[in-house]
């Protein structure tokens, strides 16, 4: 089963409510696990490329069982997926927290949607026009 949310409203994904929060275009971008470790990796862009980043908020519900929480991945426009280097690490660690996922993409690639897994979150409405 898909669970599917829009932008600004969160998805519960095995007992972690997920937020969409932004997105933003960058050329050199920190890869940092999540919850944010002190792992100082950086990545950049090559010619003709961009990452797009973005921004996840979780909280941890009583429903929460410790697991395995997969990679998310980005879903453009035209349905082509990416995939990020940044990993979920520990989700039950923190309360809440903030994380931010980088996807190397084609410059001006337009963004549709996030997936963990089977939940899904719609990010059209987070992109800057």
């Amino acid at each position: 089963m898909t669970i599917v949310g829009q932008a600004g409203q969160s998805v519960n994904y095995k007992g972690l409510e997920v937020v969409a929060t932004g997105i933003e275009r960058a050329q050199n971008v920190a890869l940092i696990d999540c919850p944010p470790t002190t792992n100082s990796q950086r990545g950049n862009a090559r010619a003709g490329e961009e990452f797009v980043v973005v921004s996840l908020a979780f909280k941890v519900t009583p429903a929460f069982k410790e697991t395995i929480v997969k990679k998310p991945v980005l879903t453009d426009a035209s349905g082509k997926v990416y995939n990020t280097s940044v990993a979920i690490i520990d989700p039950g660690s923190q309360p809440e927290y903030k994380c931010s996922f980088p996807f190397r993409v084609a410059t001006g690639t337009k963004v549709a949607s996030v997936q963990i897994d089977t939940a899904s979150i719609d990010l059209a409405s987070l992109e800057k026009k």
